[in-house]
């Protein structure tokens, strides 16, 4: 029973540090699309995540200034934005 105890302590334990945490959270930033479909709004660079409206977004307003509202999930590698909506700002 204790070697077992022990043995699956160990894998959990193993799984929970090899897996990379990600936090979530909904936030509003005004940035641009650059040349590479990437959002960058403060100076941080934001990979746009498969939605419909991240597709729009970076095909159709490179280099306009946007609003856009989305769910952003940050992992050890990068941050990466899940458009729910945008629009663009006038200057």
């Amino acid at each position: 029973m204790g070697k077992l105890f022990l043995a699956f302590f160990i894998i959990l334990t193993a799984v929970c540090y090899l897996v990379s945490p990600v936090a979530a959270f909904r936030i509003s930033l005004v940035g641009e699309v650059n040349e590479n479909q990437q959002f960058v709004a403060d100076n941080e660079i934001y990979e746009v995540d498969n939605s419909a409206a991240g597709e729009d977004l970076v095909l159709n307003y490179i280099a306009q200034k946007v609003k856009v509202v989305g769910l952003i999930k940050e992992t050890r590698e990068s941050k990466i934005i899940k458009v729910e909506s945008f629009e663009v700002v006038e200057e």
